[in-house]
């Protein structure tokens, strides 16, 4: 029930406040000129879109928590349809988001926004200097702890019983068990470390990835960019940690010392939820701080923009640039350069782990 009410509400927050967070120059994954980042229309939307998404999830919560509370529906029933509840909550975001894309290319397209601005190519070299963003080390060591556990759980192979729990109700006794096997003992560290290893390529990429200015606000510009890889790093850092703690805590009581309860991981659960919302709420705050506000602009000059390399304003493809990972077009965070061959070689790598618990 907590685990399902905590996605709930950081899905929510996050989809709704989604058009506030992101640079004011992209609205729906469209890249908007400088001139008309204010334009009327767009504000409307986005306070539209907010709106719908928000009474959506707040309406599938309530929907969710009276299946619980209301109902004598299975327990795993309840968590299935919870689920549910949420993939529907998810693809009517989405198809609100696909609406108001289609729309806002077609007023920019109307309008003539592009051919009314002239284009310029912004660029601040000593940028790079200032950039706090945490080194790939924090991220390494959380996938160094989950290959020790693996080590130490093949140590004492032996000594594991032949069944262990695996799930657990809600008041934390064991109902779900598994045979003991060499795949079986390590699946839990086996997807922790394909979790750890987006992470870490997630790290990488935020560090290197490529700046985007404004040509109208260029301090407030790197102000933001500094600001969302500085705190967007240490929010990865904080869940990467934090789960890895929830999950080593867990494998180690139930599989090594042959602990059936869950005792020690709903306290744990708690906290590791209580660290993703309370930092989620951080980082907005913070990102909503360093937004561009353009109250001032003097002449008609837009930043280059990178529409043509867009698909949907999702997906990513561009030959010509190196960087591995881009800020997303629409969203908070990071998305994968599909043209770059590497792309595919990493996300092989990090769903490896989980493919073959799939497969094997």
């Amino acid at each position: 029930m907590l685990i399902i009410v905590g996605i709930f509400i950081i899905v929510g927050i996050l989809e709704a406040m989604t058009p506030h967070l992101v640079r004011k120059t992209n609205v729906f994954g469209v890249s908007i000129p400088e001139p008309f980042v204010k334009h009327s229309q767009l504000i409307k939307w986005k306070r539209r879109y907010s709106q719908w998404v928000g009474g959506i999830a707040s309406l599938c919560l309530l929907v969710q928590i009276g299946l619980h509370l209301l109902t004598a529906i299975h327990e795993e029933k309840v968590t299935l349809l919870s689920f549910l509840l949420l993939y529907v909550m998810l693809l009517l975001s989405s198809g609100l988001y696909m609406n108001y894309h289609i729309k806002t290319k077609k007023l920019k397209r109307q309008e003539q926004w592009e051919a009314q601005t002239k284009t310029v190519y912004v660029t601040d070299l000593s940028i790079r200097q200032k950039d706090e963003t945490l080194p790939p080390i924090f991220f390494s060591l959380p996938i160094i702890m989950t290959i020790a556990l693996m080590t130490f759980t093949y140590m004492n192979y032996d000594s594991i019983p032949d069944s262990f729990a695996t799930h657990w109700n809600s008041a934390g006794e064991a109902d779900g068990w598994t045979e003991k096997s060499r795949l079986s003992v390590i699946t839990m560290p086996l997807i922790l470390l394909a979790i750890q290893l987006s992470f870490f390529i997630m790290g990488i990429g935020m560090k290197s990835a490529k700046l985007q200015l404004s040509a109208q606000a260029k301090e407030a510009s790197i102000h933001r960019e500094l600001t969302q890889r500085k705190y967007g790093s240490w929010y990865l850092a904080a869940i990467n940690y934090s789960m890895t703690i929830l999950f080593v805590v867990l494998h180690y009581t139930t599989v090594i010392l042959k602990d059936q309860t869950a005792q020690y991981f709903f306290p744990l659960f708690i906290a590791f939820n209580v660290i993703t919302l309370g930092g989620l709420l951080v980082l907005i705050w913070k990102l909503s701080k360093s937004n561009e506000r353009f109250d001032d602009l003097h002449t008609n000059e837009t930043a280059a923009t990178d529409d043509r390399y867009w698909k949907w304003g999702i997906f990513y493809f561009n030959k010509n640039d190196p960087s591995l990972i881009v800020q997303k077009k629409y969203g908070i965070g990071w998305t994968v350069n599909c043209a770059n061959k590497w792309c595919y070689i990493i996300i092989c790598i990090i769903f490896s782990p989980i493919l073959l618990l799939i497969f094997i």
